[in-house]
């Protein structure tokens, strides 16, 4: 099944912030508050399946949005936080090509300030982006998507390891709100059972020796509709599919950019290596037999033993101990 990345028009997203409670509204009342046609709303909703938003309608008593969300909201978001609020510039998006692409194109209009951390979140993304180039799939709301901006007085080639630092706060996070057995997958994955639950998107901008940018963008999956679950070819899993508990995406996120703020300068003062034996962990491959996939397409075959200090992954081959940390290599967990 092929994807086609769609986009919402303004009266779309109108016409859900009024359904957004859950109970039937009818398209007399949805008109006279969008001051258009009743066939108008009905034509705005049309194929609003295909974002993973299930709508009803039943005659005489109007529209009903079955699996409504909770909006991101920019002061439960900084409410929920223990960090001054100033500390943040938050804007949300309904819907945006991707985050890190819009963090992307302002850098050269200076809002990256570790003073007050750029932080750019929404609803859907038409064009979400994943590592290599590949498409990130989310629905309307069944995810938390974001993108925030951090500047290294360092250069590029200092960064290393900073996506394993990121997937160290992540975890913690996850962990802090009881969902455990959470792991890492190198360089950018969370898993849960082997499966997909979240991703990182780091891109790097700067100079050699400083200063340098990283726009990290983050995906969570927490409730994926079937729609959204047929687009995807990998296993992977959501919140609402591991916890029993129900969990407000304003939270996480607030609690996730607490973290940034702690895990981050200490990251610029030590380096990966502070962090090695933590990521190791959480490491969900550690001493297993794996197939490592490289861009020209050889494969090497070992065993996971650890990372090295500049976050490099290391296999016990048949030929020693070899480390790796070239771009897009692929892990397949090797059968007994």
């Amino acid at each position: 099944m092929d994807f086609v990345p769609l986009c919402m028009n303004q009266r779309t997203l109108s016409i859900l912030r009024l359904l957004k409670d859950g109970q039937f509204q009818s398209g007399e009342y949805l008109a006279g508050k969008l001051h258009c046609k009743r066939a108008t709303i009905s034509r705005a909703l049309k194929n609003i399946d295909s974002y993973g938003v299930e709508i009803v309608k039943i005659r005489g008593r109007g529209y009903r949005w079955i699996n409504p969300i909770l909006y991101l909201n920019r002061d439960l978001i900084l409410n929920c936080s223990s960090i001054d609020p100033r500390k943040f510039n938050i804007t949300l998006f309904d819907t945006i090509d991707s985050t890190n692409t819009f963090l992307l194109n302002n850098l050269e209009n200076g809002m990256i300030d570790n003073n007050c951390v750029p932080v750019v979140a929404t609803e859907y993304q038409t064009n979400g982006r994943g590592r290599a180039g590949r498409l990130w799939h989310s629905g309307f709301g069944d995810s938390l998507t974001f993108s925030f901006g951090w500047r290294f007085d360092q250069g590029v080639s200092a960064l290393s390891g900073l996506s394993l630092i990121i997937g160290i706060a992540v975890i913690r996070v996850l962990r802090s709100f009881s969902i455990s057995c959470v792991n890492l997958k190198w360089p950018n994955d969370i898993l849960y059972d082997n499966k997909k639950l979240a991703g990182i998107l780091i891109e790097l901008r700067g100079e050699i020796f400083g200063p340098s940018y990283a726009i990290i963008g983050i995906g969570i999956n927490f409730k994926l509709s079937d729609i959204t679950n047929s687009f995807i070819n990998q296993e992977i899993t959501d919140l609402s599919s591991i916890s029993d508990a129900y969990l407000d995406r304003n939270q996480i996120l607030s609690a996730l950019l607490t973290e940034f703020l702690n895990i981050l300068p200490v990251f610029v003062d030590y380096g990966f290596a502070y962090f090695q034996k933590e990521w190791i962990s959480y490491h969900a491959f550690e001493r297993q037999a794996v197939s490592l996939i490289l861009p020209n397409g050889s494969v090497i075959v070992g065993t996971f033993d650890g990372v090295m200090e500049d976050g490099s992954i290391c296999l016990m081959t048949s030929s020693g101990r070899k480390s790796y940390h070239v771009g897009d290599i692929s892990i397949r967990l090797n059968s007994l």
